[in-house]
């Protein structure tokens, strides 16, 4: 049985510049969170903020790739350490949650969590990093 069934409602996506002032915010009260704002850095600093969308659930950041797909939809779900879904102390837990049902949930270090998170857009979205041209 899914935990985290796909979404069955229309994606409302929030900024890139705002989840990452927001984030960076957060993360100097609470470093355990610096992760998460790493995350959303690295989706601006490569330009991928337009072909990938986002929002936040309380702190988790959820993803789909652009243009977003009406309801149902896969999601990618990277949980902040405060999640419902949290993950173990000094743990990056990212879920790929399919309208199929195959879902796929990959928990590492922190320290893994940006090639963790690109991986997962990799393979999901087909959303490549080395796609982009990196401003100097």
């Amino acid at each position: 049985m899914n935990r985290h069934p796909a979404p069955r409602y229309p994606f409302r996506p929030v900024s890139w510049a705002y989840i990452d002032d927001r984030f960076a915010k957060f993360a100097d009260d609470h470093p355990e969170f610096a992760h998460m704002s790493a995350i959303v850095k690295s989706v601006r600093a490569v330009g991928a903020d337009a072909d990938l969308a986002a929002c936040t659930s309380m702190h988790d950041l959820i993803v789909v790739a652009e243009p977003i797909p009406e309801p149902p939809y896969d999601v990618v779900a990277i949980r902040a350490p405060s999640s419902l879904a949290h993950p173990s102390n000094g743990s990056v837990l990212i879920e790929h949650l399919s309208i199929t049902g195959r879902d796929d949930r990959l928990e590492r270090p922190v320290d893994e969590a940006v090639l963790l998170f690109w991986r997962f857009m990799i393979e999901k979205f087909g959303v490549d990093p080395s796609n982009y041209s990196h401003p100097q």
